[in-house]
């Protein structure tokens, strides 16, 4: 009876675990047909490496000890073979990688508790779990398709703690080597989901810290046997890290070579960001897809000084509290020794993302997902040493009342939050009345408005995003006056679009993007001479360029040179397979050729590229009607 009474707690914890669980569900259920967002479109919609299934399988193995993430690649390519670019699909596997690690936290959690030997850890782990499940800040991470890669990294991670945890125990057992396997094979996977599980290692040797004095820790492992377990491991983490540094080595987003962004300045901006990221955890008003943050530039800045000794005084006070806990007894004790352990954890896992190496974006949501968990912890202790003052009956109760609130009041503001991952222009709204000031939430905001057809709208956005870094970044203006000129082309407002493009050449000379949208805009307008120019020019900087290409294949078949035209327009489908005008025009060459059957087959094409537009559509059916296409 003795021993089923100590584990009916647990028991018992299990199924409450059950309500959190159901409050994340209902929470997130709003977004489980919500649109694709932001990158979504590279890494999900128009990449091709996910579109067979069996062809990624077959190259998995090398794809994985390669930089990326094949393992998040490898789930979206399952999606894809289940119901192709449907988001529900995508959305409802999101959350449930979610909720398993909402269950593996609560796993975990009760048994690091049960080590340091904090009372009632089952009741402890569950509010943790819960509170992690339904916090609006991890939103980002669940709503998010192409964040689907944080929340996979973080079940491998703690999959992987509790894994080297069950090896310690089992020893050199059959058991013990099964579960160090399993631990080497999660540790990988999670490395291919995302790299921020290179900290794992160091969280796993952080671990035996929460157990109560040298008695305690002879349930674990020797130090000499927990090396020699990580020692290997270290090698798969520096193979990873290696990789994945040489991977974006030259690239603008994320590397030693971002714009603006020199070590230095990355690291004291990280310092007000994981501030932010704390007081997001406490209090998640404000929350943003696109802050647009800053890049610190001094440590005078005292912002950046005030953050940095703020930092410094937790992270001492955490090691501090751990060393004074280590020798602690009773619920005291192990109190200070999980705290501790907590803040460090926090500050360990965002490491990745929050120290020297520059990323474009300084702070985003997304990262705190699973350095969350560290802070939740030591709250938990925190509040449960605070009630045990309490007598028993009114202890309970003010805990379950305390819990209950925490709970619904974190799963009303997700779902509140979840209100902006519905569509495009509810998450660029949203971005753009928090960040006036930024220029990429203006053009997503530009780009929304025009998806849904709402051409002024669009226009006026994408304006705005133009004159905020008018004065700023001469390139970068460039770049989204070819944005401008695509929509005023698109809407029949072609000596504007000419303008604006103009303007965009001025700026950056060398743009191949510009010259080919010039180039269309020219080609509306009936000069043919100049669109050739213009398309040529492109080409000679991107000899790839797909609209360039199409522009000159379709001057050639204005001028009725059909077999001049093919080998333009054949290149420009290659450049993108998926572009519906490219593949219409090729169509149109194979049937002037007398090519039927192939004009046929390329107009097949069209009508089965997704999103295509209407006009296509109808021009693509009354052609092939034409050209006697049957079943078309």
């Amino acid at each position: 009876m003795s021993r089923l009474a100590a584990k009916s707690p647990s028991g018992r914890a299990g199924w409450l675990l059950a309500i959190p669980l159901v409050l994340a569900a209902a929470a997130y259920a709003r977004v489980l047909n919500a649109e694709f967002q932001f990158d979504d479109a590279s890494t999900v919609q128009h990449n091709r490496a996910v579109r067979d299934v069996g062809a990624y399988l077959g190259g998995f193995l090398e794809r994985l000890f390669h930089s990326g993430r094949p393992v998040t690649e490898l789930t979206f390519s399952m999606n894809y073979a289940v119901g192709r670019l449907e988001p529900w699909n995508y959305h409802v596997t999101n959350l449930t990688i979610h909720l398993v690690v909402v269950a593996l936290i609560f796993v975990f959690t009760h048994a690091l508790l049960r080590l340091a030997g904090t009372p009632q850890p089952a009741a402890i782990a569950v509010s943790v779990a819960g509170l992690f499940a339904l916090h609006p800040l991890q939103s980002q991470a669940v709503s998010y398709v192409s964040q689907r890669s944080e929340a996979l990294a973080s079940g491998f991670y703690v999959a992987t703690l509790l894994l080297l945890l069950t090896a310690e125990r089992r020893g050199r057992s059959a058991a013990g080597i099964a579960a160090y396997a399993a631990a080497v094979a999660t540790l990988v996977l999670g490395l291919g989901a995302k790299v921020i599980v290179v900290t794992l290692l160091f969280a796993y040797l952080l671990l035996a810290w929460v157990v109560p004095g040298e008695a305690g820790r002879k349930r674990l492992a020797t130090w000499p046997t927990r090396f020699g377990m990580v020692v290997p491991l270290l090698g798969l983490d520096a193979f990873f890290a290696l990789t994945t540094l040489r991977g974006i080595e030259g690239r603008p987003d994320a590397g030693f070579s971002v714009p603006g962004a020199p070590p230095g300045s990355y690291f004291l901006t990280q310092w007000r960001a994981v501030a932010t990221y704390l007081r997001l955890l406490f209090w998640p008003a404000g929350q943003n897809v696109d802050w647009g943050y800053p890049i610190s530039r001094s440590l005078a800045d005292p912002a950046v000084l005030g953050a940095g000794l703020f930092l410094l005084a937790l992270a001492a006070g955490a090691a501090a509290l751990s060393w004074r806990s280590r020798y602690g007894p009773g619920a005291a004790g192990a109190a200070g020794r999980i705290a501790g352990f907590g803040v460090l954890w926090f500050l360990l896992v965002l490491a990745p993302t929050s120290s020297v190496v520059p990323i474009v974006d300084a702070l985003v949501e997304h990262r705190v997902y699973l350095a969350s968990w560290g802070v939740l912890v030591a709250v938990a202790v925190a509040v449960e040493r605070a009630l045990s003052r309490l007598p028993g009956g009114r202890r309970a109760l003010a805990a379950t009342a305390l819990v209950g609130l925490a709970w619904s009041t974190l799963a009303v503001c997700l779902h509140e939050r979840n209100a902006v991952w519905e569509s495009r222009l509810a998450l660029w709204g949203d971005s753009a009345v928090k960040s006036p000031r930024h220029w990429r939430s203006h053009l997503n905001l530009g780009h929304a408005h025009w998806d849904r057809g709402h051409q002024d709208e669009g226009i006026e956005e994408v304006s705005r995003a133009v004159d905020i870094v008018a004065a700023e970044a001469p390139t970068r203006e460039a770049e989204l006056l070819a944005d401008l000129g695509a929509m005023l082309i698109h809407a029949g407002r072609l000596d504007e679009a000419r303008a604006a493009l103009g303007r965009a050449s001025e700026r950056d000379p060398k743009n191949a993007r510009v010259l080919a949208n010039l180039a269309v805009a020219t080609l509306k307008q009936q000069d043919l001479q100049g669109a050739e120019l213009h398309a040529t020019r492109a080409l000679a900087l991107d000899p790839t360029l797909g609209r360039a290409l199409e522009v000159i294949g379709e001057v050639r078949l204005d001028r009725g040179d059909a077999a001049g035209a093919l080998p333009y327009l054949a290149r420009a489908v290659k450049a993108k397979p998926d572009d519906a005008a490219a593949l219409f025009y090729l169509g149109v060459a194979y049937e002037r050729l007398g090519r039927s059957a192939q004009a046929c087959a390329v107009w097949r094409q069209v009508l089965a590229v997704p999103g295509i537009a209407q006009g296509v559509r109808a021009l693509t059916t009354r052609q092939s009607a034409a050209a006697g296409c049957a079943g078309l």
